[in-house]
Order: structure tokens, then C-alpha cells, then sequence
């Protein structure tokens, strides 16, 4: 089989004549490329396309970890770099040889000189042919990324999950050495109350002894207190994050439980939490979903720790609660730190956006906000900003969730 003849099997030269498929073969240049050897690189400069005469390559580019990732795997009879006859855009991905491979290359200016003179029938089938190989590739390469990345968020799900009960275990355990402490205080704040011990608070030599025993005896008793707190907070956010139960809660009482284990980890960032509860006496019971709730809130104020105020430098996070309308809550979370542009708001919901992606963020964070106030508390998220002058989160949801 002759050269010509070979091309007629590509889908992308079927719209040429046999003339004009002679004259490719005849000016198109070969080449030869090793095993393990590389066609062209991410980032490269694109002005040709390849046609695959023997052997067989592998596209692939780095995922954001430094991985590599496996786009296709491309044979005889097939073709690669197809966009550069449409731009000059770099190489979107790398092209590697698995094996001896010979290309026929045609660039820009040779398919220009092919087709001059075709009638236009056969010039729009040939582009017609060009732009679904380009579909074909792009739609093959997002449903690649999109299973890994998919992949990888089942992953952290699983992970966040594991964590979870392995917190709630850990709550319940120290349930027990805490309770002993707690008996143990009792027990010495019974005991120092006797005559004896009193008798002797009142002598010169002793007095201060007796002082001290007390005042320790409050730490104690004033840090136990807060320790139960906190193992409570974190075995109801923890259970109700597993389990997702609806269930009536004060929301004010729900937000501080909350905030109480957020400030356990921004303590380091210098981050201040302040809750303004306008919600009526009457009105403040909700029937909802606890763990959703504490999800949301910790996602807004770790964005704030992460992107509104300078490493280290602190702030101020203010989360207001009140009623938007007779039948619904709104819970409103700003900073004061340095905002952002439109261009960014525009784009805070999609999965995979991030600015902070050398800080440690995913692009999840924002995208699993709105995804839990829109379907799981049936309500709605806005977010308003100002370069320099803060971001707000505005949540409003039911104050019944519905079945």
C-alpha cells in the first residue's frame, strides 16, 4: 500500500482527493521518534498535527500534585495536535512514544497550499472532520479529569468521614477520665470545707496553704466545666454529621456549639468570633439538621482564617442571626479583611476555583457551602464583597426544613 493510499484511512483526510492526498504524502515531512521519547511537551510551542503511521503514543499532562495523568492512548490510523491547525495556542498536554513510531506531519501552511482550489463542500467537511476530532478529545479529556477529581473528592468524603467517628469515639472516651476529675474535685472541695481544714486557713503558717488549695480547686473545677463542653460540642457536630438527623435545636445554641469548636483550632490564627443573636425569644427553635449546619459554618470561618486577613495577623469574624421573614432564618457571616473582585465572586461556587491553592485550598470548600444550604437546608447563599472593605456570606433558610 502507497502513502496516499495509507492516508485515504484517516478520517481527518477523507474529504481530499487522490491528487491532493499524493501531494500531502509527497510534502508532508516524517518522523521518527523512540520509545520513552516525547513528540511534544505541555507548554510547547503547537503549529503542526500528527498522523500516526506505526506505533503507538500516550497523551498525558501533570495533575496540580505533580502526578501524571493519562488522557488517551492513541494508535495507527489515528491523529494528535489537531487544534494547532486552528490556533496557536501551547500544547495543552505531552505526547509520548510507547514504541518505534513514525508521524507524517502537516502543519498550518501545508493545509492551507492542500486544500486552495478545493470546492467549499469539501473544504467544510474537512474542517467539519477537524472539529469533531477536537470535540472528541476535549469532551475525552474532561470526562478523564473530572473522574479523578471526582475520585479524589469521594476520597476526602471517605477521610472526613473516618475522622468524624473517630472524634466521636475520642468524645465519649474522655467522657470517662473527665468524670473521675470531676469526682476527685468534689471530694477535695467537700473536704476543705471541715473544720479542720478551715481552722487551719485562719493560722498565719498554714493560711496561704489553704488559699492556694482553693484557688486550684476552682481552675480545676472552672476547666473541667469547659472540657465537658467542649467533648459535648464535639459529640453532637460529630454524630449529627454521620447520622443527619432532623431534629427541633435552638439555632443560636447550635451556632455557638459550633463556634465554640472553631475557636479550639483558629485560636493560633488570632481570628475573633463574635455571634449578634436578634432572634426573638419565641422564635428561636429550628427544626433542621445539625451537622449540615456546623459544615457550613466551619467551611465560611476557615475561609475567613485562610483568605481575609494576613497570616497570623487576626480578625474579626462577626456571624449575625435573625429572621428574614416569619417563616425563615438568616445567618449572615462577614469579615472585615481584605475582599475580593468581581471576577473572583463571580466564580466562588464552582468546584475546583481557588485562590489559595499554595495555602492548602481545594476549591471544595465554597462548592460544598452551596451545594449544603441550597439542598440540605433548602434555602439560599449569596455573597457580597468589597476589595478592602470585607466579604459577607449571607445564609437564609426555612425554619422548618421540609421532608
Amino acid at each position: 500500500m502507497n502513502i496516499a493510499e495509507q492516508l485515504r484511512k484517516f478520517a481527518f483526510l477523507a474529504p481530499f482527493s487522490s491528487t491532493q492526498l499524493e501531494r500531502i504524502a509527497e510534502i508532508a515531512p516524517r518522523v521518527h521518534i523512540g520509545p520513552g521519547e516525547a513528540v511534544f511537551r505541555t507548554g510547547d510551542p503547537s503549529g503542526a498535527m500528527y498522523l500516526i503511521l506505526e506505533g503507538k503514543v500516550k497523551v498525558h499532562r501533570q495533575d496540580e500534585e505533580g502526578g501524571e495523568v493519562i488522557l488517551n492512548q492513541l494508535e495507527a490510523g489515528q491523529v494528535f495536535g489537531e487544534l494547532a491547525l486552528l490556533s496557536s495556542e501551547p500544547r495543552m498536554a505531552t505526547i509520548t512514544a510507547e514504541s518505534d513510531c513514525e508521524f507524517l506531519m502537516i502543519d498550518r501552511a501545508m493545509l492551507v497550499e492542500t486544500v486552495s482550489g478545493a470546492p467549499p463542500e469539501a473544504i467544510l467537511k474537512l474542517f467539519a472532520v477537524l472539529s469533531n476530532q477536537i470535540r472528541a478529545v476535549n469532551e475525552r479529556e474532561f470526562r478523564e479529569m473530572l473522574s479523578q477529581r471526582t475520585l479524589a473528592a469521594e476520597m476526602e468524603a471517605e477521610r472526613q468521614k473516618a475522622l468524624t467517628q473517630m472524634v466521636a469515639g475520642v468524645a465519649h472516651e474522655l467522657n470517662t477520665p473527665m468524670g473521675i476529675i470531676n469526682t476527685a474535685a468534689s471530694i477535695i472541695e467537700r473536704e476543705i470545707k471541715k473544720p479542720a481544714i478551715q481552722a487551719l486557713g485562719e493560722q498565719e503558717e498554714t493560711h496561704y496553704v489553704v488559699e492556694d488549695i482553693q484557688e486550684a480547686l476552682e481552675l480545676i473545677k472552672g476547666n473541667i466545666l469547659r472540657a465537658h463542653q467542649l467533648v459535648q460540642d464535639f459529640k453532637k457536630v460529630s454524630v449529627s454529621q454521620l447520622s443527619d438527623v432532623k431534629e427541633p435545636m435552638d439555632l443560636a445554641e447550635a451556632v455557638q456549639e459550633t463556634v465554640n469548636l472553631a475557636k479550639a483550632h483558629l485560636r493560633r490564627s488570632g481570628l475573633i468570633i463574635n455571634i449578634h443573636d436578634t432572634l426573638p425569644p419565641s422564635q428561636k427553635t429550628w427544626v433542621g439538621y445539625r451537622g449540615y449546619l456546623s459544615q457550613i459554618l466551619l467551611n465560611l470561618l476557615t475561609n475567613i482564617e485562610r483568605y481575609a486577613y494576613a497570616p497570623g495577623a487576626g480578625g474579626i469574624a462577626d456571624i449575625n442571626l435573625a429572621l428574614e421573614q416569619p417563616d425563615k432564618f438568616a445567618i449572615i457571616v462577614k469579615d472585615y479583611g481584605i475582599g475580593m473582585s468581581e471576577e473572583v465572586r463571580a466564580h466562588i461556587f464552582e468546584p475546583f476555583f481557588t485562590t489559595g491553592r499554595s495555602t492548602g485550598g481545594t476549591g471544595l470548600g465554597m462548592a460544598i457551602v452551596h451545594n449544603l444550604a441550597t439542598t440540605a437546608l433548602k434555602g439560599t447563599i449569596r455573597i457580597n464583597s468589597t476589595p478592602g472593605q470585607g466579604t459577607e456570606a449571607i445564609v437564609i433558610f426555612p425554619r422548618r426544613i421540609p421532608d
